[in-house]
């Protein structure tokens, strides 16, 4: 297994760094560690440059793209069993009003566009959200109801730092059926539970020294232990 990184990795797998990945001819299994799988993006191309060349790959391109939807990462969350909160995907005030009502938060449907969520708690709040997030209203956006305490954690190969049992759960399902190695899930917490709202890449300048360290042990070990690859 080879593993492509645009991350300093302190270990002792053989790691390529992307811009020389992207230029090869590499026919092994390829763990793509990046922290923007997003479609265009550096981590994107990596995957489909392994899957072009006949090799197992994770993340797949069809993972990047389906879990960087929040509608199609909500829909296929929700078949997988993992927790999630009615969407509602529409370019209208009235109706996420009429159907969800407040408060409510916001997520980007735009491929090109993606500014974490924003919460509204009156059709003011609403209509600037949806200007931000939909590009003055040309795009669509998905609505969810906000029904608790709406936080965002770090995840890495589907651990994350929190005692909460719930969100650790999240994030191991999430991993296991996605396969994204580096991501950012945006979590609501109600008294009752947990439930996954969205996905979005990690900033570098978010990663500690402590992500670095947990990032570097779990390729470490998947690199001994041998990771099942899906096609």
């Amino acid at each position: 297994m080879l593993v492509v990184s645009n991350i300093d990795l302190t270990t002792d797998s053989r790691v390529m760094n992307p811009a020389t990945f992207l230029d090869s001819t590499v026919k092994e299994p390829i763990l793509n560690v990046n922290n923007e799988y997003r479609y265009l993006k550096t981590g994107y191309y990596v995957s489909l440059h392994a899957e072009v060349l006949g090799n197992r790959v994770i993340p797949s391109c069809e993972n990047i793209i389906d879990s960087s939807r929040i509608p199609i990462l909500l829909l296929r969350a929700e078949r997988a069993g993992i927790p999630t909160l009615p969407s509602l995907v529409t370019d209208s005030v009235k109706k996420i009003v009429s159907e969800l009502g407040f408060p409510v938060v916001i997520f980007a449907v735009n491929p090109f566009i993606y500014d974490g969520y924003k919460t509204a708690n009156n059709k003011s709040a609403l209509y600037r959200a949806m200007k931000s997030l939909g590009m003055n209203y040309k795009f669509a956006v998905c609505a969810q109801p906000l029904q608790g305490e709406i936080f965002s954690i770090k995840t890495f190969f589907g651990k994350c730092q929190t005692n909460d049992l719930q969100t650790q759960n999240i994030c191991k399902k999430v991993y296991e059926h996605f396969k994204i190695p580096m991501c950012k899930l945006h979590i609501q917490r109600t008294r009752e539970k947990a439930y996954l709202c969205g996905l979005q890449p990690v900033g570098k300048d978010e990663l500690s020294g402590q992500d670095l360290q947990m990032i570097s042990k779990e390729v470490s070990l998947l690199s001994e232990q041998g990771e099942h690859f899906g096609v």
